[in-house]
Order: C-alpha cells, then sequence, then structure tokens
C-alpha cells in the first residue's frame, strides 16, 4: 500500500486501487476500477486498464489511431496529447508513453477523459480514466497517481523489441528533433477542431436589451418603443413573445439572475481582437461570443455582433477550449522567453515579420515563427486575470510580468496545463473563492 492505495494484481497487471473502490467484472486482458456507488444523477469515477500482447506497434501510430477514433465521438473536444514518461516493468527503466486528454458532453454531463497509452517489446498498455469536470480537483491528481504507480506484474523478457507493424503515421519533424523522439503530426487534429458557430447570432443592442431584463419578465412599454429592432431581434430568436420572456427567454437569463460569477475573455494578434463574457449561475452559463480567437476574421458574426448561447455550467470551460481552441501540440523549450513590453506588443500585434531577439534556441525560433494569439480570461468582481499566448504548433506559452525588466515571461506550458487551470479557475470562482471576505 502506497499513499492510500492498495497494491493488486490483475491481468498480469499490478493495479493500486484505493480503499472503498471496485474492481468490477471485466475480460481477461482488462481491469476496472470504479469509484464507490454515487448518488443517481452523478458520474461515477472509473479507470479501465487495458493490455495487448499481438504485434508490436509504434507509439505515434498507436497515439494516431486513438485520436482519431476519439475525434469522431459526438461533442467530443481533443484537449492534449503529450509525452509521458515513467516504469513499468517491476526493475525496468522508464518507458516512453502518451497523455491523451479530451472531454465529452453527452446526456448531460460534462465526462474529462485522460488516457495513457504504451508500446514496447512486452505489447501495447491503455489506461482510461473518465470522471465528471466537476470531480476534476479531486479525481485528476489521483488518477494520475494510480496510473504512474502501475506496473506489469512480471517483467519483460531481455531484447530487441520487434519493428513497428502497419504503415506509420506521419511524424512532424521540428517537433521530433526537438523531444528526441518520433512525434505525430498533430496538425490535421487541429485543423479538424476549429470552433463552429452553434448558438445564435445577436447584435450589440440586443444583447444589452436582453441583459437589461436580468430582474424582469417583461419589457415596459417606453422601452420596447426605443428598442423597436432589437426588441424584433429577440422575438426572431424566440426569447421574447410581444414584451414578455418565452421560456427560452428565461432560460438564457436565468444565469444573470444567480449570478456567481462573471468572466471575461480577450484575445488579440495581427488579424485584430476578439472576446467573450460569460455568467454563471443557477447550474447554467450565459454566454456572448465573437468570432473565435483563431479566427478573427470570421464574418459567420458580423462586427460588433456575438454569438449567443446558454450551456450547462460544466459546459463553460468546453466551450472556451473549443473558442480559443485549447487543441493538441508539441510545446517544447525548458526556459522561459524573455521580452521587454514594447518588443511583446510589437510582436503580438505585427506578427512573425517582426525580428526576433538575438540568441534565440531553436524551441523559441520556432515559436518565434508561429502566429501568435495572446488571450487572457479574468473574473470580473475580483479582478484576477490569468494569460497566455497560444503559438501555433508550438502550443500554449503561460504569460506572466518579468520582474527582472518589467516586461514579460513566455513559459512553455502543454494543453493539459492550460485547462487544468482554467477548470480549477471556474470551479473556484463559482464556489465564491475570490469573493471578498
Amino acid at each position: 500500500m502506497s499513499g492510500g492505495l492498495i497494491s493488486e494484481v490483475a491481468a498480469g497487471l499490478v493495479v493500486p486501487r484505493p480503499e472503498g473502490w471496485e474492481q468490477l467484472d471485466a475480460p481477461a486482458d482488462s481491469v476496472v476500477l470504479a469509484h464507490p456507488p454515487v448518488p443517481e444523477g452523478h458520474f461515477r469515477p472509473n479507470l479501465v486498464l487495458r493490455r495487448s500482447e499481438s504485434d508490436s506497434v509504434s507509439l505515434p501510430r498507436l497515439s494516431t489511431a486513438a485520436l482519431a477514433g476519439t475525434l469522431v465521438l459526438p461533442g467530443t473536444h481533443i484537449i492534449s496529447n503529450e509525452l509521458w514518461h515513467q516504469q513499468l516493468d517491476p526493475q525496468g527503466a522508464l518507458v516512453e508513453g502518451r497523455r491523451q486528454r479530451f472531454v465529452r458532453v453527452a446526456e448531460g454531463q460534462v465526462v474529462c477523459v485522460d488516457r495513457w497509452l504504451f508500446s514496447d517489446c512486452g505489447g501495447s498498455l491503455e489506461a482510461t480514466a473518465s470522471y465528471a469536470l466537476e470531480q476534476h480537483t479531486g479525481m485528476r491528481p489521483l488518477f494520475e497517481d494510480m496510473v504512474f504507480q502501475m506496473r506489469r506484474a512480471a517483467p519483460v523478457a531481455a531484447g530487441a523489441p520487434a519493428s513497428p507493424a502497419g504503415a506509420q503515421p506521419r511524424l512532424d519533424p521540428a517537433a521530433s528533433r526537438l523531444l528526441q523522439t518520433a512525434a505525430e503530426d498533430l496538425a490535421p487534429l487541429r485543423a479538424e477542431q476549429r470552433h463552429r458557430v452553434s448558438g445564435q447570432v445577436i447584435g450589440p443592442e440586443s444583447l444589452s436589451l436582453l441583459l437589461s431584463m436580468a430582474n424582469r419578465d417583461a419589457l415596459g412599454r417606453f422601452d420596447a418603443a426605443g428598442a423597436r429592432e432589437s426588441a424584433a431581434q429577440l422575438q426572431a430568436l424566440g426569447l421574447l413573445d410581444g414584451r414578455r420572456l418565452t421560456p427560452s427567454g428565461r432560460e438564457f437569463v436565468e444565469p444573470l439572475r444567480g449570478l456567481q460569477a462573471q468572466f471575461t475573455v480577450s484575445a488579440v494578434g495581427p488579424d485584430g481582437s476578439t472576446g467573450m463574457d460569460a455568467w454563471l449561475g443557477a447550474g447554467s452559463a450565459l454566454v456572448a461570443a465573437g468570432p473565435s480567437a483563431s479566427e478573427m476574421q470570421s464574418t459567420v458574426i458580423p462586427f460588433g455582433s456575438c454569438e449567443l448561447l446558454c450551456v450547462d455550467a460544466a459546459a463553460l470551460p468546453v466551450f472556451l477550449a473549443k473558442w480559443l481552441p485549447l487543441v493538441p501540440a508539441w510545446t517544447a523549450g525548458q526556459y522561459p522567453l524573455r521580452l521587454s513590453g514594447d518588443l511583446f506588443e510589437h510582436r503580438l500585434n505585427g506578427g512573425s515579420d517582426v525580428e526576433a531577439p538575438a540568441g534565440l534556441g531553436e524551441a523559441e525560433a520556432r515559436m518565434w515563427a508561429q502566429p501568435w494569439v495572446g488571450w487572457n480570461v479574468e473574473h470580473v468582481h475580483s479582478g484576477r486575470k490569468l494569460g497566455w499566448v497560444t503559438a501555433g504548433d508550438a502550443g500554449p506559452f503561460l504569460a506572466t510580468a518579468d520582474p527582472r525588466n518589467g516586461g514579460v515571461a513566455l513559459e512553455p506550458e502543454p494543453a493539459s496545463a492550460v485547462w487544468d487551470t482554467l477548470v480549477d479557475f471556474i470551479l473556484a470562482a463559482a464556489q465564491g473563492a475570490f469573493d471578498p471576505r
């Protein structure tokens, strides 16, 4: 037993199980561990392990196939695909693997999934952890610990691994060189996950009129007369019936009436700027978003208008991840890129044509050459703010004030870490953690 985990042998694996968790029936090559039973309507966290001793499959091929299979699942958004190293044999060396993170919206629940993949001369191994977004803070680190402590029950026989079978996927040459491993090409996956407008498109005056109804169910006669076009648009969208809110309209203003937290997201790049506002309360979130941060010149949403939708509260981080978008990329580099404030603003607004600082390493030069979008998320009532730069193939970089020169430090950060920070930030704000005491 280690760290509150009980080690048991199943399916040829030494599997760590938290006290009180159940091992459910599963095929001989699998192990299913489930959280103690939960109340009806709540998601029961679980970990599924699967072993295969078939022909050797390269890790990039295994990873690419898993991502392709996930991409076609309805309501799914893939956030990250990154290197993962751990010991698998009892006395063995570290083995390279992949950790993939995605979220699914299905049957009224938002489910987070962390999947680990390994492939070596001992065969392939997949570990899949599932938990509700509301369980993120406690379940994510627990599952990481469980997988990291997992071992094969017996060591793999020594010998050279067989040549990987089957056609191999396309690799990312720059990432492979920087990471010193065969890194699968993630660009097609990012292209497939562009944000698609799914809400109502609404003008700024109509949005203001809707927000003004936070504490009333109907417009006054003078309000309606002074905002005929805006009222007509709300009527056309099914939010007003005459001067009164429809059931759909009341659903849209419900977060305003039970407001727990309000967020503003701002994004800027060479193509311009965009943003979104979100009001969280009463179990749902009202979202008003401009064009996606990756497609600021989109004509789907006219200038000044926004995409308006009401989603379950747990789906707010998912919408944000799609809108940015937060997608898999190979993030390389160990040290922050330090820029003066003027150079940072110049590069952010001027694009990669801006001359790079002298002496950049290969990872920093790769990042400099990518398209940049700077963005931040702010909790409106407390003023707490988090900021990043997303740099195309190079992925996200945490942006913080640099005390050395008064400028900006850009530190490479995997998309999974950005997701963790955003989810924890939104959950904490919704629970009142940032409210004045």
